[in-house]
């Protein structure tokens, strides 16, 4: 699978700028982003009931991170 690209983009004269790497983490360039626009059209065929159970696994994955964080952070500081 590829991932359409703008064939005239080369073409187009581009400012130079500074790039940060919070900025490269941001916006990766390879197949992911190709994976993650599919995975958004595969999406409708998923039942709502599906959705919401998927949902609150990632919610409560993304609050266990976050105080795992919080510990080491506390670790850290001490």
């Amino acid at each position: 699978m590829s991932c359409v690209l703008d064939e005239t983009a080369a073409d187009i004269p581009v400012r130079d700028t500074t790039v940060h790497p919070s900025q490269l983490a941001v916006a990766p360039q390879d197949q992911s982003t190709c994976q993650n626009v599919r995975t958004r059209h595969d999406i409708s065929k998923v039942s709502r009931e599906e959705l919401e159970d998927r949902f609150l696994r990632l919610h409560e994955e993304t609050l266990q991170l976050k105080q795992h964080v919080h510990k080491q952070d506390d670790k850290i500081r001490k």
